[in-house]
């Protein structure tokens, strides 16, 4: 065994009493389903799920910095999940994060009673929905996050809970009604709480940022199709979304078009969301519609999604779509990014249907397009054709599309066909290497030696590497 100082994170239900009166089943549900969030968030920030007594999710981590990143995207997550319920409804988390003692062994790890203890009661100090984290964790973590602490002093209490100060979260809404909820606390034990414990003091992490004025980039004809536009006028717009390097499907299939993160919310959203409900209020209120987005409640799960690792973008983009808040045209783009990711790591059917939801929420060129490269390396050749074809139809610049579709027209005979959608996609996108090398097969396929030569060479000083190119130069007896 190993003992290890690490970030402990404690997530209690709150409240349940008045959820399971009202519907025990759907509760009870709702319960496990939050728990799944939880843990999902918990393991993607980089935590380890370690054992807790009953409705209980404590979580090590080796950074107390993604503890609290974790922390702020579950209540994010979880308050977006319970906006359209009622008061009754609602099953709310309360999380808490301290510093202590973690012992590992070949099970896994163990919270030590003392830690355990320790983030228990300071759970119980937080309210529904928020956060309350020791005073070494906010001191960690003060410098690195834009976050805001908020010190509410109280004097009396227990002697042996006081510090210099004693901080409690806020919270969106009032508490609920005072009845007496089952908490951590309340489970481990009054001996195990309180146990010559003297709390650090406890900051509350208000998940708010100040509303910003930044205006809308320009955005590209191509990024206007792939990027869902903003909702209103508060939210700041995407980021252009440009064509990176969309290479036909074979020889050098691996490639498709790269679509970069849109900006999140900084690390925690955009929209001021105070969670104190006695703070002054904030003039103007933000439009709701700008802040419900997957984007903004979502934060690290939105950019996960954007990864250039597909496998955990597909974990990542999966988590936005099951979540519920993604819509319309922010939802077809998240399906977009998703059926690359799965295209990526070669699930192609996963990758189809992804590609097939992101049309039917919002026909986009860039959508056609991709699940045209998929249609190809699944042999559905005429499909492939298709999808390209209709990409053209809806953005007639899209380079990458008339690339592919020239390089299947090759493949299925039709080079004469080919030939005029690579001059089209040699216009567009001269700095590109592939679509030379796309040209220079085709006219070789057409009898025009000297212009095959002349494009395999074009290809080849922009792309020393390519392989195709050179096999296109030596087939044709130039070394």
């Amino acid at each position: 065994m190993k003992r290890k100082i690490a970030a402990v994170l404690m997530a209690d239900v709150a409240g349940f009493d008045l959820a399971l009166a009202e519907d025990e089943a759907a509760a009870r549900s709702r319960l496990a389903a939050n728990r799944t969030v939880i843990e999902g968030i918990v393991v993607r920030g980089g935590g380890r799920i370690v054992p807790a007594a009953g409705e209980a999710v404590v979580a090590d981590f080796n950074s107390a910095v993604e503890a609290v990143r974790a922390a702020v995207d579950v209540q994010e997550t979880l308050r977006a999940r319970n906006k359209p319920l009622g008061p009754a409804q609602r099953v709310d988390f309360k999380l808490a994060i301290t510093i202590g003692e973690v012992i590992d062994h070949a099970q896994g790890g163990e919270v030590t009673p003392e830690t355990l203890a320790g983030a228990a009661q300071l759970v119980s100090l937080a309210v529904p929905g928020g956060v309350c984290i020791s005073r070494s964790v906010q001191e960690a973590v003060s410098s690195k996050l834009k976050l805001k602490f908020q010190d509410v002093s109280e004097a009396g209490g227990d002697a042996d809970l006081k510090s210099a100060a004693t901080y409690r979260v806020a919270s969106e809404r009032p508490v609920p009604p005072a009845h007496a909820p089952s908490s951590a606390a309340g489970r481990l034990g009054a001996s195990a709480a309180y146990a010559g414990l003297t709390l650090a003091a406890i900051v509350a992490v208000i998940v708010a940022i100040p509303r910003t004025n930044t205006p809308a980039p320009k955005e590209t004809p191509q990024a206007a199709a792939v990027a869902p536009s903003a909702p209103a006028a508060t939210a700041p717009a995407p980021a252009p979304v440009t064509h990176g390097s969309l290479v036909k499907p074979a020889p050098n299939s691996g490639r498709v078009e790269f679509l970069p993160a849109q900006p999140g919310a900084s690390e925690n959203g955009d929209a001021s969301l105070p969670l104190d409900a006695n703070a002054a209020p904030q003039a103007p209120a933000p439009d709701p519609a700008s802040i419900l987005t997957a984007r903004r409640m979502l934060p690290q799960a939105w950019r996960d999604c954007h990864s250039s690792q597909p496998a955990s973008a597909v974990t990542a983009c999966k988590t936005l779509i099951d979540s519920g808040i993604a819509k319309d045209e922010e939802l077809a783009h998240v399906q977009v990014v998703y059926g690359k990711a799965l295209r990526d790591t070669d699930q192609l059917d996963g990758a189809l249907q992804a590609f097939n939801a992101a049309i039917a929420a919002k026909p986009q060129a860039v959508a056609y397009g991709l699940r045209g490269t998929v249609q190809y390396q699944k042999g559905d050749l005429e499909k492939a054709i298709a999808d390209y074809s209709e990409a053209i139809r809806l953005d007639a610049g899209n380079g990458e599309a008339l690339n592919n579709r020239a390089w299947t027209y090759y493949r299925t005979g039709r080079a004469a066909q080919a030939l005029s959608d690579a001059d089209a996609a040699v216009r567009l996108l001269a700095k590109e290497a592939y679509v030379w090398d796309t040209r220079a097969h085709i006219h070789a396929k057409l009898g025009n030696r000297d212009l095959a030569i002349r494009d395999f060479r074009a290809a080849l000083k922009i792309d020393p590497t390519s392989t195709t190119s050179k096999d296109g130069l030596t087939a044709l007896g130039v070394n």
